[in-house]
């Protein structure tokens, strides 16, 4: 990746977490990151050592990577996924799409997108509209997930 590669990619995480309210810092940076680039939908520990692998010589603690989500999902960069035995996973929320969970391994997969929307754009409008009237509730986004297992 060409160093330019780089700086636009720095830039725009770095105006993302300044429009969301929040300092940029370069924990901040790199935790965003590399959860952006994670299909995996990681856990906190899981994206600390994945963090651990990238920048041996840069640490960032524990602690900072649990922090770091959570001020995320405060400020609607990151959301949580329920996984297995109450463990959290976390997503960047990007297009509204689908997952796929694992029942017995807790493992969260995005269906691709296509496909994901293939089956959202079927959803009424009307049925929504109704679904906001009649219980006053005002819809931001749709999550889907589709619960099993792995042939």
């Amino acid at each position: 990746m060409s160093s330019s590669g780089t700086q636009t990619t720095h830039q725009s995480t770095a105006e993302r977490l300044t429009q969301a309210g929040l300092r940029d810092t370069r924990q901040r940076e790199a935790v965003y990151d590399a959860l952006a680039a994670a299909r995996s939908h990681p856990t906190a520990d899981e994206l600390h050592e994945l963090l651990a692998h990238q920048q041996p010589d840069r640490p960032v603690s524990l602690a900072t990577v649990y922090n770091t989500l959570e001020a995320f999902c405060r400020v609607g960069l990151a959301q949580k996924l329920p996984g297995r035995q109450g463990s959290t996973r976390y997503d960047i929320p990007r297009n509204q799409h689908l997952h796929l969970k694992d029942r017995l391994t807790g493992d969260i997969t995005d269906v691709p997108d296509h496909l994901s929307q293939a089956i959202l754009s079927r959803l009424s409008p009307k049925d929504l509209a109704r679904i906001e009237h009649d219980l006053g509730f005002r819809i931001e986004r749709i999550e889907l997930n589709l619960v099993g297992q792995a042939d």
